[in-house]
């Protein structure tokens, strides 16, 4: 942005460049994230009862006469040609003896490990932000996040233990960057444009792995998978110069921003912020004992579940059982992920749509889209499974089952906001936590349940992940509330009691005036 009056800086707002630069790091976070759930493929081996033998196997579509199942083939010609309906495994830059041999226990733990370090930073994260800024928070995790991803190739040579405490190393570092971008999102962005700035810049993770997936797999194709950390890693330090250098952590300390953005983005969030006064304590004990709260967490449980399964497992049913190579693996593994996107963007344009118009009510709403990102996503994952090796039909299932799954957008993500609008960061953190634990355990328990990589196997992974759709979806249904709950202020005097209750009135008044409103435009 250009200091000058006219300049192109300010034809640009401040806020627009941040929104950009903040995706680009998403974006950049999801690469590091995802580039070993396609490395993996091929920089290991997993022996199976098949095959004791130590060497590489067959995919499992084409062990035998599996091939024939199915009314088209398991592999196209394309597939056909790469693999020389013999082997698997990709034909990439690695040879074998650059390979590591992993259990499916042990290839899990491996995918795994991120998560071991992920869900411990979440809360953490959020404080350090509110302490020393986002602009450091941020950019110092995806700097060691980096650093760290160079050093991969290095680690996964010496054993496969180091290489987890490597990516459990690159959890605790990414694990802090959500919470943090809550701070500058309430320093930086009007109320009313919080909506659109969160949906652009959070869901540029699926951007990320649309990238990532279908990169990585024609770099190891080319050059071999080393190269693949070489080159995310290297893209994580580019875009930390860009951030250290471009963004500062309020307005008021940017020294290109025009006089007039400053002034609107000041007294917007002032605006947004002082209608009630800050709580002065956590009520960690309600939070706790809250059935809403704990219903919408474990709807975004089961949700972050099914996500990880796709996320670091598809490269390998791809390879594993579809037998793709890896350079039609990365891009076909990457199109569930837009369409995960795309859906996401819809599913909220017409939340929006049907909630103005008061066709449906917010509780309406989100039970709604929870059921189609739940329920709808269960259905298709378990048919995956029994497509048996009609490989067309299962690469255009998975799309289906993304798509439907991305509704959670407007389904329980936002009900953290309806719940307590006070610590909607604290508490996404907490669920955020609490999600990934389970979802690091992901990885490990479909290395466990797969050891040969058959169909049937992967038929009970996706069975596993329906229940636990269903069940979270359940319980969401059953006890999720969009109603302020009333820790959400936070002191217990009588006083604050009082306050409270006068918030939420006219909290209702505000919405049968609107009610009324609407009522009346469509008699006229």
């Amino acid at each position: 942005m250009a200091s000058g009056k006219g300049g192109i800086c300010n034809a640009v707002p401040a806020r627009v460049s941040l929104l950009l630069l903040t995706a680009a790091g998403v974006m950049v976070l999801y690469i590091v994230r995802v580039n070993l759930s396609v490395a993996i493929v091929a920089m290991s081996y997993t022996p199976t009862a098949a095959s004791s033998t130590g060497a590489p196997t067959k995919a499992f579509c084409w062990r035998n006469d599996t091939v024939s199942s199915g009314p088209s083939s398991a592999v196209s010609p394309i597939e056909e040609s790469a693999n020389n309906g013999t082997d698997a495994e990709p034909s990439d830059a690695s040879s074998t003896s650059d390979k590591m041999m992993l259990t499916g226990a042990q290839k899990g733990l491996v995918l795994g490990a991120f998560f071991y370090g992920y869900f411990i930073t979440n809360i953490p994260g959020g404080r350090l932000a509110e302490t020393y800024g986002t602009k450091r928070v941020f950019g110092g995790a995806i700097l060691v996040g980096g650093l760290l991803d160079l050093l991969t190739p290095v680690a996964a040579r010496i054993h496969f233990g180091v290489l987890i405490g490597l990516r459990t190393l690159i959890g605790l570092s990414h694990g802090m960057v959500y919470p943090a971008l809550n701070v500058m999102v309430a320093k930086w962005i009007p109320p009313l444009e919080r909506p659109r700035f969160i949906s652009f810049t959070y869901m540029a993770n699926c951007l990320g792995t649309i990238v990532a997936l279908p990169m990585c797999g024609l770099i190891i194709a080319e050059v071999g998978w080393p190269t693949v950390f070489y080159v995310s890693g290297s893209m994580s330090l580019v875009w930390v110069v860009f951030w250290m250098t471009l963004m500062h952590d309020t307005p008021e300390e940017h020294p290109r921003i025009s006089p007039e953005e400053r002034e609107y983005i000041v007294e917007a969030v002032k605006a947004g912020t002082n209608s009630r006064t800050k709580p002065t304590k956590t009520p960690w004990k309600s939070f706790m004992l809250s059935v809403p709260l704990w219903a919408t967490n474990l709807a975004h449980v089961g949700s972050m579940f099914g996500f990880n399964l796709l996320l670091t497992q598809l490269p390998t049913y791809m390879s594993s059982v579809l037998g793709f190579s890896i350079r039609s693996n990365g891009f076909l593994s990457s199109l569930p992920f837009l369409t995960q996107f795309l859906a996401s963007v819809s599913c909220g344009v017409l939340g929006d749509w049907l909630l103005t118009r008061n066709y449906i009510t917010v509780s309406t709403s989100r039970k709604m889209f929870a059921f189609v990102s739940h329920i709808m996503t269960a259905i298709v994952l378990v048919t995956v499974g029994y497509v048996g090796c009609n490989a067309a039909l299962a690469v255009a299932l998975f799309p289906v089952a993304t798509a439907f799954s991305g509704a959670y957008c407007s389904g329980h993500m936002p009900n953290h906001l309806d719940l307590s609008p006070n610590f909607a960061g604290t508490i996404l953190g907490v669920g955020n936590s609490l999600a990934f634990m389970v979802s690091m355990c992901v990885p490990v328990i479909v290395g466990a349940m797969t050891p040969d990589q058959s169909l049937q196997q992967w038929q009970s992974v996706f069975w596993v992940s329906a229940a636990v759709y269903a069940a979270t979806w359940l319980i969401f249904a059953t006890f999720a509330s969009t109603e302020i709950q009333p820790w959400n202020f936070a002191e217990d005097d009588e006083k604050t009691d009082m306050e409270s209750q006068k918030f939420l009135e006219a909290e209702k008044k505000v919405e049968i005036v609107k009610n009324g409103n609407a009522d009346a435009k469509e008699v006229s």
